[in-house]
């Protein structure tokens, strides 16, 4: 395809196997393009399959792996680029272990008001409090590791390269057996609610409603000090669910219909010349 030599190159690693290709950079060109790739009639979907690639999605539907850039056009998520395609479920496994490693240790923040209902203590938040990097005492148990990670939201602490972690890796906190946390750079502390496999933590909470719908949230603090919202109605969505859930939903992708490949071409060569 000759108009594709007037496009700047990028690095690939197509197979995701350290060889790195040289590829054409269509994204730069996919936006003004937008009203003619918007058109439904052109389309129809595809499950990509565990571990195709790209190409050979493009051989299995056209008969030649050259058309593979023609997904990273019609499916808004990829114009992030190959790092968003779906990954098999061998890099999905190395993915989460080697994203969510450790554990993630969750704190109870409890808001204090006066009789005017104005906020005067916002014990056990994670807000302004803590470094990344330092060390985490469990003062109780002597478990100790590195604070990499801190989610105000979800008040999270992640702790990685545990040592003496038999207290964290049990259910003895589940259990409301309570450990305190001191960061031996910053001397802060706080008291510990819940203890996860950083997996298996939550990536955000949610209450169904009566109809079935899931409303989120994402603020436990709210959460806990709600009475509409109350902590026993409430579920969450773990980090691994999250990452398995969206891999999934990202396997099915918009696909030119093979009928309409080459009206597709003639059209996309057309408007990027104008």
């Amino acid at each position: 395809m000759s108009f594709f030599r007037q496009f700047p190159t990028v690095n690939y690693d197509l197979r995701k196997d350290g060889s790195v290709m040289r590829m054409v950079n269509i994204f730069r060109s996919v936006r003004p393009l937008q009203n003619f790739i918007d058109d439904t009639s052109l389309y129809t979907y595809y499950e990509i399959k565990n571990g195709e690639r790209p190409d050979i999605v493009s051989q299995r539907l056209y008969g030649t792996p050259d058309f593979y850039w023609t997904f990273f056009v019609v499916n808004d998520f990829l114009h992030d680029g190959y790092k968003v395609w779906p990954m098999s479920e061998e890099q999905l496994f190395d993915y989460i272990k080697n994203e969510y490693d450790g554990y993630a240790i969750t704190t109870k923040p409890v808001i204090v008001r006066n009789s005017d209902g104005l906020v005067t203590d916002y014990r056990d938040s994670l807000s302004g409090r803590f470094k990344l990097g330092e060390d985490i005492l469990g003062t109780v148990s002597g478990a100790r590791g590195t604070l990499t990670k801190k989610n105000i939201d979800m008040n999270q602490l992640v702790i990685q390269d545990m040592q003496n972690n038999a207290a964290f890796s049990g259910g003895g906190l589940e259990n409301n057996n309570y450990e305190f946390l001191q960061g031996q750079t910053s001397g802060d502390f706080v008291e510990t609610f819940k203890v996860f496999n950083y997996a298996d933590a939550p990536h955000h909470y949610f209450i169904k409603d009566e109809d079935g719908v899931e409303r989120e949230y994402t603020n436990m603090t709210f959460i806990n000090q709600s009475a509409a919202t109350p902590a026993a109605s409430l579920s969450y969505v773990s980090n691994r669910q999250y990452v398995n859930e969206l891999n999934e939903e990202r396997s099915r992708i918009r696909v030119i219909s093979p009928e309409f490949i080459g009206k597709f071409l003639e059209n996309f060569e057309r408007l990027i010349n104008e």
